[in-house]
Formats: structure tokens, C-alpha cells, sequence
């Protein structure tokens, strides 16, 4: 990730000095001062109006300095034109000194605004008739600071090293003032190592001196060293020392602007959730006081968390404010970062007309500001916008242009990537040799700047280039290089410009990878490669449960995030660690296929795992004594397919002014596209199991097949109107194929259960709920204090903000709970109303019950799936709003002994990314807590047909039958009955 406003931003959160009285003139205590404006007519002799103005200053030096100590915007504004005013008073009144710390003063409340010209000129005329050498040492200093963050770096160096040896022999405060200028300036020369030995020096000078705040100021630069350079544990150490020290003055702006350094090292490292609630938390304070520099830094960084969840108005807004709070301050290269910033949003929301003028402006303020990287990346971005039209010429024009800027600048990155687009723009022309000859340079360069993710993309797209040359070996090859990086070296989410680009970067990785593979299978049938491609397709199931579990844990209340993040003690997050319980991160823990065959049962079991990819898909079939391998179509063409035969699945609804024949032939039409679309997907992707007998497939589906029930597809080959899979075969679904030996080690392991089940219904979600005491004058008040996670969700499925209550599930725990208590009539726990609260299922955690059953609105986000959930009471008894959404992570964290665990209202949206890991995120978070099967739901189904088949479900598991036996005669059952045979009542997903 490019990210040009952060030093700007980072050097100022380093330039604040508070606005309190260190010189010589004594605030004095309490009341409201009022400041003159004007320099007042004074009668009497020379020596009386010479005491008068003296007074006069006095007054209103201790009136700014009352008015600088409450940090309000409005306060500052009006304390700087105090400093000001004094400072003209005292002019008159011949008290240069006194002028001097007034013009002093006035210039640190600038640098707290932002203002650093202005910061300037006043430390300047400070400086000019200031006579007292600790005055002229910190005047000396500050000018240098301000150097060092708006340049050039040659006055920096000259105004650091002049205060240097102005201060050598004064006060520890100034000898300490003197270093951290020094120190500062030397860190935007690049010189990290002598930066943090003159800032250790000034911060422990700031120690002995009783200087909190410039020892708060110390410590900050020292934690950004480390945070961004160094040892990022004792950058956080030193981070949260710094906000304990600016606490300890309550200092709220130096404070904000620790966070701000926060946000942004939580950006580098992928922490999105905890990056927002840093900038959250900073943003109020710089809007505050007027720091339209500050603020823009922070409202960029929001504008790409925004991004990063996918709220690409709100990110686009975000960039728009932050281009303009620059634009008032002149910061071309913030201004820069936020032209950008947008200039994404609109690719993203296919807005291609607003680019090409607002990546102009980017240039004109480029080569205004006299940055020649600057240009290349305008120029650079002038190509994306044409590329993503798909106008390949004029695209190809400015990327060249960009690399003859960026080659004349020596800005190795922005050549770098502006090679890998070319050589993508070639490839995609057919000018393979030339393509191959700009990705080798873009290689040599990233080897040079060390960006791993860049070379794993590189050699993707070599491996792309050299599959069109048909030269898979090459290909392979080329290949295998970014599969390496990508299990070897850990590139993350942090290492991309998105998270987006980075989930979709590594499943293309795969997939291709998997392509050449069984490419080669064609061609070699017996050299192995069709056991390859079945292991690469494994790995990329489970660097996906890594991902998940990593990406999960960022979804926690704030000040959690934020408590977390200051948290060195722990090495890594818990979730990451327990991933073993399942299975484990690395690729050499998976199972290969002879393992997978020693894992199965019996013969009368087979397993059957999918992989999807853009050019062709392919299925593994695997007994006991066989594997065979087969063809399927594209990735797009079988998700085209899956979405049509789902919505074909649901009720048809009547629609408004419709006639009753009308509606009948609709449904009719709805009707036979379910079976031709059934009779499709199950030839392609059924009808390679025809030639088993196997009474059980487990299935391992990919991409939009977790979507697919296919226990109601139609079983293939069968004469006459086919029957539904689950009528033929009991159906188990897997998330790999390596999950099997995990939840083997798990079931071996865990504690057995001491009661039966716990039963969740019927939660409380909103205010105007009868059961909410006072309901009535709750009903107008809106979710203003749900849980963040819970309304990204909501709106991720496109849903209303209000929560319907489930009062059907009491019904169902009811009817649950009188079938098992007939043998255990003390061992289930029913939790109803507000009993069926997040706390109780994070702080039991649950491990003593058998049996989990949650009848309650489950949310699977299909885009981002980390933020999937159980949404529990939002509500108390006494009408508090708290936090009821059991996150995923909520979920990993859990410790299981279940058997089972139902999840009978989860839902998730139709037309939106069916190829991401939504649908199988709940379900594997409890198979990865411990719970050895998993029944969920894969849409809201009508309450009584739900009802009828949990009923069923549980006799049948208390009279012994395993879950997915038990779900398999319940649907049967079902079927069989013409009030419910239809799929939409029954299918459920084991």
C-alpha cells in the first residue's frame, strides 16, 4: 500500500507542544479574562503608560495562556490572537523578552492547527529579538521541526545543527529541545539510527527536566520509529507509554495524534477494524481545534478502511473531505493521496467518466509541487483508468510515459508496478515477448525493494503468459515460485493495496496453479500431477480457514480492538494458535490423497472435492480403493448456474395487481427452470459419482458451490422425474478434505459432555418489543448503539436495519426441549426472551452440553464473510442496548464438546459474491471450536416446515442415528410428504 500523506501526518503528530506557561510572565488563577483587540489610547507620563501596557500585556498573555489550557478549538483560535496581541503590547511597552515568549507561544498553538508556515514566521520573530539563550535555543529548535516536516530538508539541517550548538551548555529542557529537533530532522533524511539516538537522548533530558509533554513528544517519535522500522513489540510499548504520559496532562491532542500513528500501523498490518477505531477516536479532537492537516491524514485512512469494507460511498466521501481539508492547507502530497484515494472508489463503483479529469488534477498538482514520483504515479493512474475501460492503447501510452518519469526520478516502486501492468497489457495484446521481457524487469526490481507480493504476482502473470505460449512446464515453474511465497513467507493482507485484491489474489493463485497442474495430468497421466492439483487444492482451503480465523479476530468492539492492540504480551492472536484444532496453517499439514483414502471409512464412502477456476474447474473423486479425476466448466459459467437454480429453489411470491392465472403461469416458468437448471448442474457436476455405489458422499465444495444444496439436486441417470440426491445418498459437507483427521484428533480429545443441550430461541432485538419494559416509548428510537459489526452485516445483505422478532423459534426450542428431556429431563437448557444473550454463550462457553441448537437470525456475509454471526438479544430486561451479535470470532474462541450444533435461521443473500467463504464460515467456526458436526440452514424456511423437521431431527439423534443419518431420513421424511416436498422446506446442509 502507497501511503504519502503518513509522514506529513506523523511529523506533525510529533510537533505539539502544549500551550502552558513556562517563561517569565505567571498566569494567574481562574476567571474569565477579556482580551482587547486593539492596542488601547494610554494617558499619564512615559514611565505610567509604559506600566499601563505592561499590565495590558500581562493581562493578556495570562488570558491566552488560560484560554490555550482548555484545548477547544474556539479557545486556541482565541488565545493565538491573545499571544499575539500581547505580543504587540509588549513591543510598546519595550519588554522585548516578554514579546519574544508571546510570538514563542503564538507559533506553538500554529503547530498544533497545523499552520506550519505561520508556526514558522512567529518562532522567527521570536528568534529576532529574543536576547535570553534558552528562548533562542527552543525558537531555534521549533523552526527546525517545521522543516523537517513541510522542507526543504536543507534548512532543517541547518537550523537543527545552528540549535544544537546554541543549546549545548543550557537547561536539560533545552539541551532536550535542541536533540529532538536534531533527531527529527535526521528522520526524514532517512537517518533512523542516528534519529532514535538523539531522541533517546532528549527524552530521557525530558525526564530529568519534569517535562511531560516533551518527553510524551520523545517517546511518540521512538514509537513510530520502531512501529513502521524497528521492533513493532517495543514500538507498542513505547506508544502506549507515550499515550499514558499525554493522559497524564490530559492532553487530548497529543493523544489523538498517537492514535492517528496507531491507525496507520494498524493499516500496514491489515488490522482494519482496529485502524478505524484509532482514526475514530482522533478524528473529533483535529476537527475540534481546526487541524484541516490532521484531520485529512485521518479521514484518508478512513477512506481506505472504508474501502477495505467494502463501503465504497462512504470511502469515496471520506477521500473527497480529506482532498478539500488539504486543499486549505496547501498539502499537495495529502491532496495527492486523497485524489487517489477516490480515484479507486470511482473504478470500483464503474464511475469510469469523473476519472480522467480528476487523475488530470492529480497530475497538474504533481508537477505544481515539483514531485517527479508524484508525476509517474499520476501517470500510472492515468493508465488504470483506461485499462479499466479496457482501452489498451492509450492505457499503454501512459504507463510508458510513467516509466520514463519514474526512471528519471530512480522511483524504483512506481516502475516496478507500472511494469507489471504492461507486461499484463502485452500479455493480453499477445505480444508475449515483450510481456516476459517487462514482469523479468519488474522482478529484478522487487527483488531490489524486497515486495514479496510483488513478485508472487509477477510470477503469476508469467505463468499466465507462458500457459498462452503453451509452455506449461515454464509455466509451472513460474508458478510454483508465487505458491512458495505465498505458504512460505506469509505474505498477508498487509502486503496488499486491499483486502479485497488480496483474498482474490491467492484463490487465482490456486486456481491457477491447480489448472497447470491437471493440464499436465492430461498430458502425463501417470507423472502425479493429478495428485498435485488435489494437494494444491487442499492448501488453498486451508490457508483459507487461516485467513478467516485471522480476519475474524478483528471483529470486536472497539475499545476491545484497541486494548488488544497495545496488548505486546501476547505473541499472536489466540485464534491464529488454536487453528491446529481443526487443522493446521501450514501447507505440509494437509492431507494427500492416499492419507484422504486411509481416512474414509468404509468403501461405501467417497469423497468428492471440487475446485473452480477461471479457465476450467475440476472434481476429485476419492474411495477407499480409487481416485479418478474429472473436467468441469469455468468458475463464472457454474456460479451463473448455482444463482439461477437457487432463486428457482425459493416460494414464488405473488406480485402486486397479478391475477391468479397470471401467477400460475410465472410459476410454471419458475418451475422448469429449477429442473433444467437442477438437470444441469447435476450432469456437470453429479454425474462423474453415477459410476458409485457408495451409499455416503462427502463433498468438498469451492466458490459458489457452498452455496448449492445439492441434496436436492436431482440424482443423475435415474429414469423418468429424478428423485433428489438426499433420496439416493446421505450428503456430508466438508470444508477440506484434510478436515477429517482433524475433527478425528479433536473428538478424541475433548471432554465428554455432561449435559444434554442448551437451546437458544426467541431473542430480544428491538426496543419497541412488548417484552421490553416501557416498549411503547422505545418504539420511535432508532439502532443507534448496535454493535458496529452487526449493522455492517445487515447492510452487507442489503437488509432493513429493523430485526423482526423469530416468535415461531419459542415454538421450536419448545418442541426441541420436550423430546430431549424425555431422557434427560434436568440436562437442557432452554434460553429464551433475554436469556438468549451473547454473554451467556461467550462466558459458559458451552462446553458441557452434547447438543447446540441456535433458533435465532443468523447473518452469512457472502463479501465478507468474517463479519458473519448469530444475532442474540440486543436488549436486557431493563431496556439497555449491549452487545448481542455473536461474531465469528465469538465463535472461534468458543471451547466445544458437542456433537452437534444446529444453526436453523441463518440466511444469506442471493446475487452477491458467491465465491467467497460465507456460507461455510459459521459452520466451520464451531467444527473449529470443537463440535464435531454442524446442520445449518442455507435460507430462512417457513417456521412450520422447520419445526416438523427439527422434531423429527432430534427424535431420530436420541434414538441413536449419527446427524447427518438423522438430517437425511428427517428430509426424506419430508419429501414424502407433497405439503413439504418441495427443496425450499427441507434443505439443510450437514
Amino acid at each position: 500500500m502507497k501511503w504519502k500523506v503518513i509522514p506529513a501526518l506523523l511529523a506533525s503528530a510529533l510537533s505539539f507542544a502544549p500551550v502552558s506557561l513556562q517563561g517569565q510572565v505567571e498566569a494567574s488563577p481562574g476567571g474569565e479574562i477579556r482580551v482587547e483587540s486593539s492596542i488601547p489610547g494610554v494617558s499619564g507620563n512615559r514611565a505610567s503608560k509604559r506600566n499601563a501596557l505592561q499590565s495590558r500585556a500581562q493581562a493578556a498573555y495570562e488570558g491566552a495562556v488560560h484560554l490555550g489550557q482548555n484545548q477547544t478549538g474556539s479557545d486556541l483560535h482565541a488565545a493565538l490572537k491573545a499571544f499575539q496581541h500581547s505580543a504587540q503590547l509588549f513591543k510598546f511597552a519595550h519588554q522585548n523578552e516578554n514579546a519574544a515568549q508571546a510570538h514563542f507561544r503564538a507559533g506553538e498553538i500554529y503547530s498544533t492547527l497545523g499552520r506550519y508556515g505561520l508556526a514558522r514566521y512567529s518562532f522567527q520573530t521570536s528568534l529576532k529579538i529574543a536576547q535570553d539563550p534558552e528562548l533562542r535555543c527552543r525558537a531555534l529548535s521549533r523552526i527546525a521541526r517545521t522543516y523537517a516536516i513541510t522542507g526543504p530538508f536543507s534548512l532543517g539541517d541547518r537550523y537543527s545543527n545552528e540549535a544544537m550548538g546554541v543549546c549545548y551548555h543550557l537547561s536539560e529542557g533545552g539541551q532536550a529541545e535542541a536533540l529532538e529537533a536534531r533527531g527529527e530532522v535526521l528522520d526524514f533524511a532517512g537517518e533512523k539510527l542516528k534519529s532514535d539516538a538523539h531522541v533517546i537522548q532528549a527524552r530521557d533530558l525530558f525526564a530529568a527536566a519534569h517535562d511531560i509533554n516533551g518527553q510524551a513528544r520523545a517517546v511518540s517519535v521512538l514509537a513510530y520509529h520502531a512501529l513502521f522500522s524497528g521492533d513493532q513489540t517495543q514500538g507498542l510499548k513505547a506508544a502506549n507509554q507515550a499515550l499514558q504520559l499525554w493522559s497524564s496532562t490530559a492532553n487530548r491532542h497529543g493523544i489523538a495524534r498517537m492514535r492517528s500513528i496507531l491507525g496507520t500501523f494498524a493499516i500496514e498490518r491489515g488490522d482494519f477494524e482496529t485502524a478505524q477505531c484509532n482514526y475514530r477516536a482522533a478524528s473529533p479532537v483535529f476537527r475540534e481545534i481546526g487541524n484541516k492537516d490532521d484531520e485529512g491524514g485521518v479521514l484518508n485512512g478512513l477512506g481506505f478502511v472504508s474501502r477495505e469494507m467494502g463501503d465504497w460511498q462512504n470511502s469515496l466521501r471520506y477521500y473527497e473531505t480529506a482532498r478539500a481539508n488539504f486543499a486549505s492547507v496547501q498539502d499537495l502530497s495529502g491532496e495527492i493521496e486523497a485524489i487517489r484515494g477516490m480515484g479507486r472508489a470511482l473504478i470500483a463503483t464503474k464511475n469510469f467518466s469523473s476519472l480522467s479529469p480528476l487523475y488530470e488534477s492529480e497530475l497538474e498538482i504533481a508537477r505544481h509541487a515539483g514531485d517527479p514520483i508524484g508525476v509517474a504515479q499520476a501517470l500510472e493512474d492515468m493508465g488504470t483508468a483506461y485499462e479499466a475501460q479496457e482501452k489498451y492503447a492509450e492505457a499503454g501510452s501512459f504507463y510508458r510515459r510513467s516509466l520514463d518519469v519514474s526512471d528519471h526520478a530512480n522511483d524504483i516502486y512506481t516502475k516496478g508496478d507500472v511494469l507489471i501492468r504492461l507486461g499484463y497489457l502485452q500479455a493480453e495484446l499477445n505480444k508475449f515477448a515483450q510481456a516476459i521481457a517487462s514482469l523479468e524487469s519488474a522482478n529484478n526490481l522487487a527483488k531490489q525493494t524486497g515486495r514479496l507480493e510483488k513478485i508472487a504476482k509477477i510470477h503469476y502473470e508469467l505463468a499466465s503468459v507462458y500457459l498462452k505460449m503453451s509452455r506449461p512446464q515454464d509455466a509451472l515453474a513460474a508458478i510454483e515460485k508465487t505458491i512458495e511465497i505465498i505458504d512460505k513467507q506469509r505474505v498477508s493482507i498487509s502486503h496488499f493495496d486491499s483486502r479485497a485484491s488480496y483474498f482474490a489474489s491467492v484463490h487465482q493463485y490456486y486456481a491457477l496453479y491447480v489448472h497447470i497442474l491437471m493440464l499436465l495430468h492430461q498430458q502425463e497421466p501417470a507423472a502425479g500431477f493429478a495428485e498435485k492439483a488435489f494437494d494444491a487444492s487442499e492448501r488453498s482451503k486451508v490457508r483459507s480457514l487461516l485467513d478467516l480465523v485471522t480476519t475474524s479476530s478483528q471483529d470486536a468492539p472497539c475499545d476491545e480492538l484497541l486494548a488488544q492492540q497495545l496488548n505486546t504480551e501476547k505473541d499472536q492472536d489466540d485464534a491464529v494458535k488454536r487453528v491446529n484444532l481443526v487443522t493446521t496453517a501450514s501447507a505440509g499439514s494437509t492431507l494427500t490423497m492416499a492419507e484422504v483414502q486411509e481416512q474414509l471409512e468404509s468403501d461405501d464412502t467417497v469423497l468428492a472435492e471440487y475446485a473452480l477456476g477461471d479457465e476450467k474447474s475440476y472434481l476429485w473423486t476419492i474411495g477407499r480403493q480409487s481416485v479418478t479425476s474429472h473436467e468441469l466448466p469455468p468458475a463464472q459459467q457454474i456460479k451463473r448456474l448455482v444463482e439461477a437454480y437457487r432463486r428457482s429453489l425459493l416460494p414464488t411470491a405473488w406480485k402486486a395487481g397479478e391475477s391468479a392465472g397470471e401467477y400460475q403461469a410465472r410459476a410454471r416458468v419458475i418451475e422448469n427452470q429449477l429442473q433444467v437448471s437442477g438437470q444441469q448442474l447435476s450432469r456437470w457436476l453429479l454425474g462423474p459419482l453415477t459410476g458409485t455405489q457408495a451409499r455416503r458422499i462427502l463433498i468438498v465444495p469451492d466458490g459458489s458451490l457452498q452455496y448449492l444444496p445439492f441434496a436436492a439436486l436431482p440424482f443423475p441417470g435415474a429414469a423418468g422425474r429424478a428423485k433428489p440426491l438426499v433420496s439416493a445418498r446421505e450428503i456430508v459437507t466438508l470444508p477440506s478434505a484434510s478436515v477429517l483427521a482433524g475433527l478425528r484428533r479433536a473428538a478424541a480429545n475433548k471432554r465428554s459432555p455432561t449435559a444434554t443441550a442448551a437451546i437458544f430461541a426467541d431473542p430480544v432485538f428491538e426496543p419497541d418489543d412488548p417484552r421490553v419494559a416501557g416498549s411503547q416509548a422505545r418504539a420511535a428510537k432508532k439502532d443507534e448503539s448496535r454493535p458496529a459489526a452487526l449493522t455492517r452485516a445487515i447492510r452487507d445483505l442489503g437488509k432493513g436495519s429493523y430485526i423482526p422478532r423469530l416468535p415461531a423459534s419459542r415454538d421450536e426450542a419448545n418442541a426441541i426441549a420436550t423430546v430431549l428431556r424425555a431422557r434427560d429431563p434436568k440436562g437442557v437448557h432452554v434460553a429464551l426472551d433475554f436469556d438468549a444473550n451473547r454473554n451467556f454463550v461467550v462466558a459458559e462457553g458451552l462446553t458441557q452440553f452434547r447438543l447446540l441448537h441456535f433458533a435465532t437470525h443468523g447473518l452469512v456475509d457472502t463479501r465478507y464473510p468474517e463479519r458473519s454471526g448469530l444475532i442474540l438479544s440486543l436488549i436486557d430486561k431493563h431496556g439497555r442496548k449491549g452487545d448481542g451479535y455473536l461474531r465469528l470470532n465469538d465463535v472461534y474462541n468458543l471451547r466445544l464438546s458437542a456433537d452437534l450444533v444446529v444453526l436453523s435461521a441463518c440466511e444469506s443473500a442471493l446475487g452477491q459474491d458467491l465465491s467467497s467463504e460465507g456460507i461455510i464460515g459459521l459452520p466451520r467456526a464451531f467444527l473449529h471450536a470443537g463440535a464435531k458436526s454442524v446442520i445449518a440452514s442455507l435460507w430462512k424456511v417457513n417456521d412450520q416446515a422447520t419445526a416438523k423437521l427439527m422434531a423429527d431431527l432430534y427424535a431420530r439423534i436420541e434414538r441413536g442415528e449419527t446427524p447427518s443419518s438423522a438430517l437425511r431420513s428427517a428430509q426424506l421424511d419430508m419429501v414424502n410428504d407433497d405439503q413439504w416436498k418441495k427443496p425450499y422446506y427441507w434443505v439443510l446442509r450437514a
